[in-house]
């Protein structure tokens, strides 16, 4: 039974109802919400790949959620103890009556505070129109004035020089020098665009290029300006922007007109008509090349047919045969005449290079035959270290069959009328000769005693 208070009420939820009603209000209200803390616990289930963690500071504590499909972009995976700062939406839990904040992103304390005022300043200045297209100005085609804002001793000034003078040699640059990083770089890059506003008055810029090497969030944060936003909205001009890498977005690259990935980009970009039209030259170089060799070899083949024609006919059009060949010298001359600057030009470049190219093959031939004369030389000297060894092998064999050699070991060698003793016959008194390895010792036999 309902008691009277029951029946009086206007309405009973149930649990689910009142956790559904809940999480409605809690979501709609803190939608959007930036939260920052130190993590006290952090379960990351490898599974489903979800982070499950609490966010504390000095008096409370909530528990969060992050999804794979949101942390699968970071790069570290959080610890216990660091401090960070977490975009997303309070959220409830409706089994369990239990609410949590659902994170969408997550960036370490430092860094956070950056990207929460970076947020801030893009949506108001999102609000006041400053990066709506329809205010965007157009990058002019042929930009023959460019204005560059950036530091004179990076690289970066050098690169978009490099490329500048690659693809379109008759743009010219005028470098309006600034810091590009620290507390001073903002008032240096507003002074540096205000010098360029003030050089149009007198020649007309068509481009200026804001530009920066790559860096941290930190290193970037100057071009995150507020007044810099609003000085390149004010300007007349149009602007590239071009700070950092590809991935960095800085306030700069919204607010102006165009954004390019890198400072070597928005030179390509900067030139990319110049160039085209330097390859079309080019191109119709080529083309009118071709056309007055086939209407020349066309015209002398005209011509050749015509002489045949007329020589087969047996008149005297000596007169006439002379002077179509002097039309048609006259012809050859004057387009040879109408083309001698460029063929003059495409001569000083093959002979440029015909030039070079027997220098580099003459530096070959001569890397090559010293690289053969050391191959010789160790092939000679391996030979005769071989030969030498082996004459030595040889000598030290005859030596030791040698007859001066038994000497020298203290034997000795007698001789009866230069034949060995053994080979002739003996008889007392016969004289014989003894030779040792200094000295020839005669003798005479005064007894023989045989050996049995």
């Amino acid at each position: 039974m309902l008691s009277k208070e029951q029946k009086n009420s206007p309405e009973i939820f149930s649990v689910s109802q009142l956790n559904r009603s809940a999480k409605f209000s809690l979501e709609k209200k803190f939608n959007d919400v930036w939260v920052k803390g130190e993590i006290s616990e952090f379960t990351n289930y490898r599974q489903s790949g979800h982070w499950y963690f609490t966010l504390k500071d000095e008096n409370s504590s909530i528990s969060c959620v992050m999804f794979k499909f949101k942390n699968s972009y970071l790069k570290n995976i959080p610890e216990i103890g660091d401090e960070i700062v977490l975009k997303g939406k309070l959220s409830l839990f409706e089994a369990q009556g239990k609410y949590q904040f659902i994170a969408e992103s997550l960036d370490y304390a430092g860094e956070g505070d950056l990207l929460k005022a970076f947020e801030n300043l893009k949506n108001k200045l999102l609000k006041e129109g400053l990066f709506d297209k329809s205010f965007k100005k157009e990058i002019p085609e042929l930009p023959m004035h460019i204005g560059v804002v950036t530091s004179p001793s990076g690289a970066v000034i050098q690169d978009i020089k490099n490329v500048l003078e690659r693809r379109a040699p008759l743009t010219r640059i005028i470098l309006s020098p600034s810091l590009v990083q620290g507390d001073k770089a903002e008032n240096e890059i507003i002074n540096a665009l205000t010098i360029l506003q003030e050089f149009n008055k007198k020649e007309n810029l068509d481009l200026i290029i804001i530009a920066r090497g790559g860096g941290s969030l930190e290193d970037l944060w100057c071009f995150n300006s507020e007044k810099i936003a609003r000085k390149i909205y004010a300007l007349e001009i149009p602007v590239i922007s071009a700070i950092g890498h590809e991935t960095d977005f800085t306030i700069c690259d919204l607010v102006s007109d165009l954004r390019a990935p890198t400072p070597s980009a928005a030179a390509e970009i900067a030139s990319q008509t110049h160039s085209q039209i330097v390859d079309n030259i080019e191109n119709l170089e080529k083309v009118i090349s071709i056309s007055i060799k086939n209407y020349l070899e066309a015209k002398n083949e005209s011509f050749r047919d015509t002489f045949n024609v007329l020589k087969k006919i047996n008149f005297n059009l000596d007169q006439k045969i002379f002077k179509i060949d002097e039309s048609f010298n006259k012809v050859v001359f004057l387009q040879r005449e109408r083309f001698s600057s460029k063929r003059l030009k495409l001569i000083k470049k093959r002979t440029s290079l015909r030039d070079k190219n027997p220098l580099i093959k003459l530096s070959n031939q001569k890397a090559n035959l010293k690289s053969k004369k050391l191959i010789f030389k160790n092939v000679f000297n391996n030979v005769l270290s071989n030969k030498k060894t082996s004459f030595d092998t040889l000598s030290s064999k005859l030596l030791a069959f040698s007859p001066l050699s038994v000497l020298s070991r203290g034997y000795t060698i007698s001789t009866k009328n230069d034949e060995l003793l053994d080979k002739t016959e003996l008889s007392k008194g016969d004289e014989i000769l003894t030779r040792t390895q200094r000295s020839h010792i005669y003798s005479k036999i005064t007894k023989i005693d045989e050996i049995k």
